[in-house]
């Protein structure tokens, strides 16, 4: 792994600008950005994970969407 900032639940969520409860839904169900798990509950998220993940959500229009 390289020098890429680890962030918590919730900073992850604030970063991608939605609620902590979303963000743990979305882990739950598959949906969510790709994070590491340390042990049973510790769970991080990095920063250019989360980017990426955002990034191929991105659509010019709403026709693209569920391609």
């Amino acid at each position: 792994m390289n020098t890429d900032t680890l962030l918590t639940v919730e900073d992850a969520a604030a970063h991608l600008k939605i609620s902590k409860h979303t963000l743990n839904r979305w882990r739950v169900t598959g949906e969510g950005p790709p994070f590491i798990k340390y042990g049973p509950r510790l769970v991080r998220y990095l920063v250019s994970a989360l980017d990426a993940w955002a990034l191929d959500r991105l659509y010019a229009n709403t026709s693209q969407y569920g391609r």
